[in-house]
């Protein structure tokens, strides 16, 4: 696994002029980062990579739909050794790091996480009980970047009028059809599906593997999907939802989850949780970090559709053609 992972970026480099070929060879890398996370019982990290990894190129293949398909060559042959040098060297150096890092001893405070994921923030999964309860400061940090991200992305693509290429890099003029017929149906078909599937990710994270992140990372997967299916005036008329008042809104319930704890005179972001028995279904669980990691799930989802959808829009105009000269 490893040696493939090697192969996939050293064919990266190798392809890095063909734009396409070189992208899809970075997802096999990121295939196997994911694997490797399962293999060494993260399954967590594995899917939240897995869902990353999907955005990811979705993101990359939007970008590319405006340009070339192949990169400029360098411009001397010197160039490319000083670039190999660098690359080679800072390579090294990194690699040295990681090894003396993960050979050095130091006390870990994993055990107290286990002992304490139970008893302290009563979900059985701990790296979800480590995001939203031990550490939840620190996401809810990092879903105010990734909120502030969208809407800045969010700032500069909102006044551009990207013209729709006529023909492909090759000179080859597009199909008159939209969007493919089977890609369009499956997609509808299989929308209420994916929603499902995100809902049992995030009421299921306390315990199992999932949570709000991966939760918001599907859902957004499958309305992308529809975006790239239907085309965005199909979709916005018949889901008229606001990605910026969505992210927002996820980073408030977040932050006043957290404020909620000040009431009864705990610290901030400070979780409660109990356990009720219910008839016909049996003990369940009920946990203030359930509206937290919904802000979470909010967030990813706004920020995601707010870069995703606006880099896909394309102005219904066609491309600008020199006009001549009146005589």
């Amino acid at each position: 696994g490893m040696l493939v992972l090697a192969f996939s970026g050293l064919a990266t480099a190798l392809f890095h002029r063909m734009r396409l070929v070189a992208l899809l060879i970075l997802s096999v890398a990121g295939l196997l980062v994911a694997l490797a996370f399962a293999r060494f019982s993260a399954p967590d990290l594995a899917l939240t990579q897995l869902s990353v990894e999907v955005v990811t190129m979705v993101l990359l293949m939007l970008a590319l739909y405006f340009l070339p398909s192949r990169t400029p060559a360098e411009s001397s042959s010197l160039r490319g050794l000083r670039d190999v040098a660098l690359a080679g060297g800072v390579g090294m150096l990194v690699a040295l790091l990681a090894y003396a890092v993960l050979t050095r001893p130091y006390e870990s405070i994993a055990g107290f996480f286990v002992e304490n994921s139970v008893s302290g923030g009563g979900g059985y999964n701990v790296v979800n009980v480590i995001l939203v309860d031990f550490r939840g400061f620190d996401t809810l940090g990092e879903i105010s970047v990734l909120a502030i991200a969208g809407v800045g992305i969010y700032a500069m693509l909102a006044g551009f009028a990207l013209h729709k290429p006529t023909c492909d890099p090759q000179g080859r003029n597009w199909a008159h059809a939209k969007h493919p017929l089977i890609l369009e149906t499956l997609s509808r078909v299989l929308l209420p599906l994916a929603l499902l599937i995100s809902v049992f990710i995030f009421l299921r994270g306390h315990n199992l593997p999932g949570g709000g992140f991966i939760a918001g990372l599907v859902t957004a997967i499958a309305l992308v999907l529809q975006y790239i299916a239907s085309g965005s005036q199909w979709v916005e008329q018949r889901l008229p939802l606001n990605y910026a008042a969505m992210a927002g809104a996820g980073v408030l319930i977040a932050g006043l989850t957290g404020l909620g704890s000040w009431l009864f005179g705990y610290p901030f972001l400070t979780s409660a949780f109990g356990h009720f028995e219910l008839p016909l279904i049996g003990e369940i669980e009920l946990a203030t970090a359930m509206l937290f990691d919904l802000g979470v799930y909010l967030t990813v989802v706004g920020a995601a559709l707010l870069i995703l959808s606006y880099l896909g829009k394309l102005s219904l105009m066609p491309e600008p053609v020199a006009q001549e000269e009146a005589l």
